[in-house]
């Protein structure tokens, strides 16, 4: 039994596997990966290797990139079983995200998983942590009791969806309101946006700043790049209100290669919640006609109610509910 770092590049495609193999559930078939998924991880990962060598130069010339692909992988009898990453992504200085903790299933219920968070949360305690984050089904019982377990409180919850399977109309917008693209370089209306529409208890373990929107030009560079090295598409759409305000922001990332998922999330101002539905059907539409004949993921925050009725209306089906659970590291 060994548990040993990421060997990058080398072990990116036995990460891809671990994640593919061990987050399946024959008993809650909507936790698993699915197979439509498939496709987009493997061209991401695909994509990584192409530019790696950027990677490492970027990593080289920005230090905040270097802590964006780390993490441990458990081997048993010599056998890669289980998984965990933890990153901090540039701009968030002290704040960490854990992610993928997975087992394969035919070695579960052997603590793997805990000593798996527990090596993460040993090395992130050396790198002087403030805060770590990671998400977990509500469902999932046993993963649930092991981060609350280990000091992590449940403080948000982030529902995910399926977009009705039929074509969407595009919706006319009422009169003076608009839905428009929204460059990653106008940063300050997501960012005015968040600090209106984000509850105090969520700011409490994801604080809102300016540094966390205003990504440098060269990483929207790189971001770019990877974007179209993984067979993806990404850009933002505003709603804007007769008056000229930002009432909502959509984010979207669309297949441009056979294969894989499309993905919509929302954030809208509860002050025009009555445009929750036509901005969404807005936005869901615009994403079959970009990329036709796919599935649509879409993710809501809990505290974003006419987003969430919105869905309804519009038929989406509810595929799980994740909490958002944080630690607080105390200060030395």
């Amino acid at each position: 039994m060994t548990i040993r770092p990421f060997k990058l590049p080398n072990d990116l495609d036995l990460m891809n596997s671990l994640i593919m193999d061990g987050f399946q559930y024959p008993e809650n078939p909507a936790w698993s990966v699915q197979e439509d998924e498939k496709a987009g991880m493997i061209d991401r990962i695909r994509g990584i290797k192409r530019i790696w060598p950027l990677m490492r130069l970027m990593q080289i010339l920005s230090p905040s990139l270097r802590n964006i692909m780390n993490g441990y992988i458990f081997e048993q009898d010599g056998n890669p079983v289980g998984l965990v990453n933890y990153m901090s992504p540039p701009g968030r200085q002290g704040e960490w995200m854990i992610a993928n903790v997975t087992v394969l299933p035919a070695y579960r219920r052997q603590r793997i998983a805990r000593k798996l968070v527990d090596a993460t949360l040993s090395t992130l305690r050396e790198r002087k942590a403030k805060l770590s984050l990671l998400e977990v089904i509500e469902e999932n019982l046993p993963a649930f009791n092991l981060y609350k377990e280990l000091g992590f409180i449940p403080y948000a919850s982030e529902i995910q969806y399926d977009a009705p399977d039929m074509k969407i109309a595009l919706p006319s917008l009422p009169d003076g309101w608009s839905a428009t693209p929204l460059s990653d370089s106008n940063w300050r209306v997501r960012y005015e946006l968040a600090i209106r529409t984000t509850p105090e208890k969520v700011k409490q373990f994801e604080p809102i700043s300016e540094r966390k929107f205003k990504t440098p030009v060269f990483l929207r560079i790189f971001s770019k790049l990877f974007e179209i090295t993984g067979g993806t598409r990404n850009s933002r759409m505003l709603l804007g209100t007769p008056d000229g305000k930002a009432a909502g922001v959509a984010f979207h990332s669309v297949r441009i290669r056979p294969g894989g998922v499309n993905y919509a999330g929302f954030v809208l101002d509860p002050a025009y919640s009555g445009m929750a539905a036509k901005f969404m059907q807005f936005v869901l539409a615009s994403i079959q006609q970009a990329s036709p004949g796919r599935r649509i993921e879409m993710s809501l925050n809990d505290w974003q109610l006419a987003l969430i009725e919105a869905a309804g209306e519009l038929g989406c089906i509810k595929r799980l509910s994740a909490y958002r659970m944080g630690l607080v590291f105390p200060e030395k």
